[in-house]
Protein backbone atom coordinates (compact mmCIF):
# COMPACT_ATOMS: atom_id res chain seq x y z
CA UNK A 1 0.00 0.00 0.00
CA UNK A 2 1.80 3.10 -1.21
CA UNK A 3 -0.48 5.70 0.28
CA UNK A 4 0.08 5.52 4.03
CA UNK A 5 -2.94 7.74 4.65
CA UNK A 6 -5.29 5.01 3.40
CA UNK A 7 -7.04 2.63 5.78
CA UNK A 8 -7.36 -1.12 5.52
CA UNK A 9 -10.86 -2.56 5.15
CA UNK A 10 -12.53 -3.26 8.50
CA UNK A 11 -15.91 -4.96 8.27
CA UNK A 12 -17.97 -2.74 5.95
CA UNK A 13 -15.69 0.32 6.27
CA UNK A 14 -14.03 1.36 3.03
CA UNK A 15 -10.54 2.65 2.37
CA UNK A 16 -9.99 6.26 3.33
CA UNK A 17 -12.82 6.40 5.90
CA UNK A 18 -11.95 7.56 9.37
CA UNK A 19 -11.68 4.96 12.10
CA UNK A 20 -14.05 5.39 15.04
CA UNK A 21 -12.75 6.68 18.36
CA UNK A 22 -11.51 3.86 20.54
CA UNK A 23 -9.68 2.00 17.76
CA UNK A 24 -5.90 1.81 17.83
CA UNK A 25 -3.69 2.81 14.93
CA UNK A 26 0.03 2.05 14.88
CA UNK A 27 2.12 4.60 13.04
CA UNK A 28 3.78 3.47 9.79
CA UNK A 29 7.30 2.17 10.40
CA UNK A 30 6.53 1.19 14.01
CA UNK A 31 4.95 -2.22 13.51
CA UNK A 32 6.08 -4.96 15.85
CA UNK A 33 4.97 -7.98 13.80
CA UNK A 34 7.07 -7.57 10.68
CA UNK A 35 4.45 -6.19 8.32
CA UNK A 36 5.45 -3.65 5.70
CA UNK A 37 5.71 0.00 6.71
CA UNK A 38 2.56 1.81 5.71
CA UNK A 39 0.22 -0.88 6.97
CA UNK A 40 -2.32 0.43 9.45
CA UNK A 41 -3.35 -1.97 12.17
CA UNK A 42 -6.87 -1.62 13.54
CA UNK A 43 -7.86 -3.35 16.77
CA UNK A 44 -11.35 -3.68 18.19
CA UNK A 45 -11.95 -1.65 21.36
CA UNK A 46 -11.95 -3.41 24.70
CA UNK A 47 -15.45 -4.40 25.72
CA UNK A 48 -16.94 -2.48 28.63
CA UNK A 49 -18.19 -4.29 31.77
CA UNK A 50 -21.91 -4.91 31.71
CA UNK A 51 -22.48 -6.82 34.94
CA UNK A 52 -24.02 -5.16 37.98
CA UNK A 53 -21.73 -3.72 40.64
CA UNK A 54 -19.65 -0.77 41.79
CA UNK A 55 -17.36 1.02 39.34
CA UNK A 56 -14.82 3.82 39.51
CA UNK A 57 -15.27 5.78 36.28
CA UNK A 58 -13.44 8.76 34.83
CA UNK A 59 -13.60 10.70 31.60
CA UNK A 60 -11.82 13.73 30.24
CA UNK A 61 -11.36 16.26 27.48
CA UNK A 62 -9.60 16.18 24.18
CA UNK A 63 -6.17 17.71 24.60
CA UNK A 64 -5.36 20.50 25.20
CA UNK A 65 -8.88 21.78 25.94
CA UNK A 66 -10.23 21.76 29.50
CA UNK A 67 -13.31 19.63 30.06
CA UNK A 68 -14.78 22.34 32.30
CA UNK A 69 -13.87 25.92 31.41
CA UNK A 70 -15.72 27.66 34.23
CA UNK A 71 -18.34 27.17 36.97
CA UNK A 72 -21.15 27.36 34.41
CA UNK A 73 -19.75 24.30 32.61
CA UNK A 74 -19.58 22.42 35.89
CA UNK A 75 -23.14 23.42 36.71
CA UNK A 76 -24.30 22.14 33.32
CA UNK A 77 -22.54 18.85 33.98
CA UNK A 78 -24.26 18.43 37.34
CA UNK A 79 -27.64 19.06 35.71
CA UNK A 80 -26.86 16.36 33.15
CA UNK A 81 -25.61 14.05 35.90
CA UNK A 82 -28.91 14.44 37.76
CA UNK A 83 -30.87 13.77 34.58
CA UNK A 84 -28.78 10.70 33.78
CA UNK A 85 -29.30 9.31 37.30
CA UNK A 86 -33.03 9.81 36.89
CA UNK A 87 -33.16 7.91 33.61
CA UNK A 88 -30.48 5.23 33.86
CA UNK A 89 -30.00 2.27 36.18
CA UNK A 90 -27.13 3.67 38.21
CA UNK A 91 -26.64 5.31 41.60
CA UNK A 92 -23.85 7.83 42.21
CA UNK A 93 -21.81 7.12 45.35
CA UNK A 94 -19.42 10.06 44.90
CA UNK A 95 -18.07 12.42 42.24
CA UNK A 96 -15.41 15.07 41.72
CA UNK A 97 -15.20 17.50 38.81
CA UNK A 98 -11.66 18.61 38.05
CA UNK A 99 -10.57 20.82 35.14
CA UNK A 100 -9.57 18.37 32.43
CA UNK A 101 -11.63 15.42 33.64
CA UNK A 102 -14.03 14.08 36.25
CA UNK A 103 -14.23 11.05 38.54
CA UNK A 104 -17.26 9.23 39.88
CA UNK A 105 -18.16 6.03 41.67
CA UNK A 106 -21.30 4.40 40.31
CA UNK A 107 -23.35 1.54 41.69
CA UNK A 108 -24.88 0.12 38.53
CA UNK A 109 -27.42 -2.49 37.58
CA UNK A 110 -26.57 -4.85 34.74
CA UNK A 111 -25.51 -2.97 31.60
CA UNK A 112 -25.96 0.31 33.48
CA UNK A 113 -22.49 1.83 33.16
CA UNK A 114 -22.13 1.97 29.34
CA UNK A 115 -25.57 3.52 28.91
CA UNK A 116 -24.97 5.98 31.76
CA UNK A 117 -21.58 7.14 30.49
CA UNK A 118 -22.78 7.46 26.92
CA UNK A 119 -25.72 9.58 27.96
CA UNK A 120 -23.80 11.73 30.45
CA UNK A 121 -20.83 12.49 28.20
CA UNK A 122 -22.88 12.99 25.04
CA UNK A 123 -25.40 15.38 26.56
CA UNK A 124 -22.77 17.39 28.43
CA UNK A 125 -20.52 17.63 25.35
CA UNK A 126 -23.42 18.78 23.17
CA UNK A 127 -24.35 21.58 25.58
CA UNK A 128 -20.74 22.63 26.26
CA UNK A 129 -19.93 22.73 22.54
CA UNK A 130 -22.99 24.86 21.84
CA UNK A 131 -22.16 27.25 24.68
CA UNK A 132 -18.55 27.74 23.55
CA UNK A 133 -19.19 27.66 19.81
CA UNK A 134 -16.97 24.62 19.53
CA UNK A 135 -17.05 21.91 16.86
CA UNK A 136 -15.74 18.38 17.12
CA UNK A 137 -15.29 16.07 20.05
CA UNK A 138 -15.34 17.51 23.58
CA UNK A 139 -14.67 14.14 25.19
CA UNK A 140 -11.22 12.67 24.67
CA UNK A 141 -10.14 9.09 25.08
CA UNK A 142 -12.60 6.36 26.03
CA UNK A 143 -13.71 6.60 29.59
CA UNK A 144 -11.97 4.69 32.36
CA UNK A 145 -14.12 2.06 34.07
CA UNK A 146 -12.60 -0.04 36.86
CA UNK A 147 -14.74 -2.54 38.77
CA UNK A 148 -14.63 -2.23 42.55
CA UNK A 149 -14.13 -5.62 44.13
CA UNK A 150 -14.97 -5.19 47.81
CA UNK A 151 -15.46 -2.63 50.61
CA UNK A 152 -11.72 -2.03 51.07
CA UNK A 153 -11.43 -1.30 47.36
CA UNK A 154 -14.47 0.98 47.57
CA UNK A 155 -12.95 3.01 50.41
CA UNK A 156 -9.66 3.37 48.55
CA UNK A 157 -11.50 4.60 45.45
CA UNK A 158 -13.65 6.97 47.52
CA UNK A 159 -10.60 8.50 49.19
CA UNK A 160 -8.78 8.81 45.88
CA UNK A 161 -11.73 10.67 44.30
CA UNK A 162 -12.07 12.97 47.32
CA UNK A 163 -8.35 13.82 47.42
CA UNK A 164 -7.97 14.42 43.68
CA UNK A 165 -8.29 18.24 43.88
CA UNK A 166 -5.91 18.34 46.86
CA UNK A 167 -3.24 16.39 45.00
CA UNK A 168 -3.74 18.64 41.97
CA UNK A 169 -3.17 21.75 44.09
CA UNK A 170 -6.68 23.11 43.61
CA UNK A 171 -7.45 23.25 47.35
CA UNK A 172 -5.87 22.41 50.69
CA UNK A 173 -8.62 20.17 52.05
CA UNK A 174 -10.99 17.88 50.14
CA UNK A 175 -14.05 19.48 51.76
CA UNK A 176 -13.00 22.87 50.34
CA UNK A 177 -13.50 21.81 46.72
CA UNK A 178 -16.91 23.02 45.67
CA UNK A 179 -17.25 20.58 42.78
CA UNK A 180 -16.94 17.39 44.79
CA UNK A 181 -19.55 15.40 46.71
CA UNK A 182 -17.19 14.87 49.67
CA UNK A 183 -18.38 17.90 51.65
CA UNK A 184 -21.96 16.68 51.20
CA UNK A 185 -21.09 13.22 52.49
CA UNK A 186 -19.52 14.60 55.67
CA UNK A 187 -22.44 16.97 56.27
CA UNK A 188 -20.85 20.33 55.43
CA UNK A 189 -22.90 21.08 52.32
CA UNK A 190 -26.42 20.40 51.07
CA UNK A 191 -27.06 18.64 47.80
CA UNK A 192 -27.33 15.00 48.80
CA UNK A 193 -29.96 14.22 46.17
CA UNK A 194 -27.22 13.37 43.66
CA UNK A 195 -25.46 10.77 45.78
CA UNK A 196 -26.16 7.74 47.91
CA UNK A 197 -23.20 7.35 50.25
CA UNK A 198 -24.74 4.90 52.72
CA UNK A 199 -22.48 2.00 51.82
CA UNK A 200 -19.32 4.09 52.20
CA UNK A 201 -20.39 5.62 55.50
CA UNK A 202 -21.70 2.27 56.70
CA UNK A 203 -18.21 0.80 56.45
CA UNK A 204 -17.34 2.88 59.54
CA UNK A 205 -20.20 1.65 61.70
CA UNK A 206 -23.03 3.48 63.48
CA UNK A 207 -24.38 5.97 64.37
CA UNK A 208 -23.83 8.06 61.23
CA UNK A 209 -22.26 10.97 63.15
CA UNK A 210 -19.59 8.67 64.59
CA UNK A 211 -19.10 6.96 61.25
CA UNK A 212 -18.57 10.33 59.55
CA UNK A 213 -15.80 11.22 61.99
CA UNK A 214 -14.08 7.92 61.28
CA UNK A 215 -14.53 8.45 57.55
CA UNK A 216 -12.97 11.91 57.78
CA UNK A 217 -9.99 10.48 59.62
CA UNK A 218 -9.58 7.86 56.91
CA UNK A 219 -9.73 10.42 54.08
CA UNK A 220 -8.15 13.52 55.59
CA UNK A 221 -5.56 12.14 58.03
CA UNK A 222 -4.84 8.52 57.13
CA UNK A 223 -2.15 6.65 59.02
CA UNK A 224 0.40 4.41 57.35
CA UNK A 225 -1.31 1.38 58.85
CA UNK A 226 -4.64 2.31 57.24
CA UNK A 227 -3.27 2.67 53.72
CA UNK A 228 -5.00 0.19 51.38
CA UNK A 229 -3.42 -1.25 48.25
CA UNK A 230 -2.52 1.27 45.51
CA UNK A 231 -5.37 2.12 43.16
CA UNK A 232 -4.79 0.91 39.57
CA UNK A 233 -4.10 3.50 36.85
CA UNK A 234 -3.75 6.41 39.28
CA UNK A 235 -0.94 8.11 37.39
CA UNK A 236 -2.99 8.56 34.25
CA UNK A 237 -5.66 10.59 36.04
CA UNK A 238 -3.67 12.79 38.46
CA UNK A 239 -3.51 15.88 36.25
CA UNK A 240 -5.96 18.68 37.00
Amino acid sequence: MSDTSQRIRVGHRERGESIPSGFLELAPGHLRDGRDAGTVVVMAPKLRPVHAGLYHVASGATQPDPFFRDPVDRGIFLVELAEMLRRERVVCVSFCLMTTHYHAIFDAEEAGVPAAMQRLNWHYARRANKRHGRLGHAVGRRYMCNPIEDDAHLLDAFRYVALNPVEAGLCKRPQDWRWSSYATTIGLRAGGSLIDDRRVVGCFGRPRATAIQRLRGFVEAPTAASEPAPWPARAAWRAA
